[in-house]
């Protein structure tokens, strides 16, 4: 790239080229032959360190060698961006992939005679993928909301660095669909929070680990978004490993507990733009990217984004960790449907029963509370009957043994309700969307159908 022009598919940056008018018309600009100066002030070795450590920040990119880092940190070039200013435009061709090394941006898709913001992003983020390696045009246009500092890489200069049998391009491509997909989606759902009542808030809750629960909350979102399309999210709150994304074969690149600092005037807009899109139709939400992270979750922003989801969409599936602490009393406090999870395991059963002795004297009432057993082994260690007479009540949903395919749809990131209508584990995500359609179903809602790729379960088979 030369230095001293701007990036492919972006114009230079200014008072004299403001940023489009975003409400279905172009204003006439005045073009400059003036171009947008790389920042070269900077010590080269603290300029290397900056970009490596912007690069290494990115999602897809921090799986590079330390090596190819370095090569693609002393090929990029800085980029300052004024506040207001027009980095890519909507429908134009780019070759650039823009990282976000300070400031924030707002990705904006133009519907006319309307503009919707579809996602903020920040320092960490990238933006100009979808143009750059899947060679279409660009989804969206993005605009400085802050004074931003960019570092601009090119596809060539990528390509050429990379191997292209490393599988890192192909990852690339594949999160780029899923961000084009997920940029698409909340487009849609920015009209969803006048066209649906509230939603109902399922809180799913194991109390002892390795009872399947975050499976069957995967599944149970996927089983319900084929009846509703586009109107069911996953909450994943099962710190401290928030692993739902990666089970659905999605690649999160931000999450619940980074919107903490998020003004309240952009956190409907950046906790909207932070739900990954499943092709199948399932959203899921992450609570946390790492460990630590979970620590940010309050009590508060949980009681915020739930707020915010609840006008948004038809069902909102909380998956709880095994503690009953401060967030899932939270949690607990807002929801319309609480389904407990237990394996027929004796420390799994008395688990349960104490938990469900819990939520009596937090006033769930019987009626909204569903009990399941799922049997993860072939031959269980206490028999149903012997569970419902510990648990002193039925169990609603039993779910048979399903052999390896829910280890095996956890390696491969599928969802058997999904792709396996003959699964146990479909079938018990078949029986507990019907017990919340019967209890909490509205017809009076109108469906919204969102295209979704077409997997082999047939939308009546949910």
């Amino acid at each position: 790239m030369r230095t001293g022009a701007p990036a492919p598919g972006s114009r230079g940056i200014g008072p004299e080229n403001p940023p489009p008018v975003l409400n279905g018309e172009r204003r006439t600009r005045p073009f400059t032959s003036t171009r947008q100066q790389a920042d070269s002030s900077w010590p080269p070795f603290h300029a290397m360190l900056t970009r490596v450590d912007v690069l290494e920040q990115a999602p897809v990119f921090f799986t590079l060698p330390d090596s190819t880092i370095r090569k693609l940190a002393r090929r990029v070039r800085q980029i300052m961006i004024s506040a207001g200013g027009a980095i890519i435009y909507q429908g134009e061709r780019g070759d650039t992939i823009f990282f976000i090394a300070s400031g924030s941006c707002r990705v904006i898709i133009e519907r006319p005679p309307n503009a919707v913001t579809v996602a903020v992003l920040g320092p960490g983020d990238f933006f100009g993928e979808a143009a750059s390696v899947l060679g279409r045009e660009h989804q969206a246009s993005v605009i400085a909301q802050t004074e931003c500092r960019l570092i601009a890489l090119d596809w060539q200069t990528l390509s050429s660095v990379v191997s292209r049998d490393s599988g890192f391009l192909e990852e690339l491509r594949r999160l780029a669909h899923q961000r084009y997909r997920t940029f698409a989606d909340t487009a849609v759902q920015a009209t969803w929070g006048m066209l649906l009542g509230e939603a109902t808030v399922v809180g799913l809750y194991s109390p002892k680990g390795g009872s399947g629960g975050t499976c069957l909350a995967l599944n149970l979102v996927g089983c319900l978004s084929r009846r509703h399309p586009g109107q069911v999210v996953l909450v994943d709150l099962d710190f401290p490993y928030s692993h739902a994304a990666l089970l659905a074969g999605l690649v999160p690149t931000s999450c619940l507990a980074r919107m903490a600092s998020t003004p309240p005037e952009t956190f409907e807009e950046s906790l909207l733009s932070t739900i990954l899109y499943h092709a199948g139709g399932p959203m899921i939400l992450p609570g946390a990217l790492r460990p630590e992270e979970s620590d940010g979750v309050t009590p508060d922003l949980i009681a915020r984004a739930i707020s915010v989801l609840r006008k948004t969409f038809r069902y909102v599936v909380v998956d709880l960790g095994i503690a009953i602490d401060d967030a899932t009393l939270a949690v607990l406090d807002l929801t319309q449907h609480v389904i407990v999870v237990a394996a027929p395991e004796l420390s799994a059963v008395k688990s349960a029963a104490d938990a469900i002795d819990i939520l009596h004297k937090l006033g769930t009432p019987d009626d909204r509370l569903t009990i399941v057993l799922n049997n993860r082994s072939a031959k269980a260690a206490v028999v149903k009957a012997a569970v419902e007479r510990m648990l002193k009540r039925s169990v609603d949903v039993e779910v048979a043994f399903d052999g390896a395919k829910p280890d095996e749809a956890a390696l491969t990131g599928t969802i058997l309700s999904l792709t396996d209508p003959r699964s146990e584990v479909t079938r018990g995500a078949h029986a507990l969307a019907d017990i919340l359609e019967r209890k909490h179903g509205n017809d009076t809602r109108r469906p919204l159908q969102i295209d979704a790729a077409p997997s082999a379960v047939g939308a009546d088979d949910c």
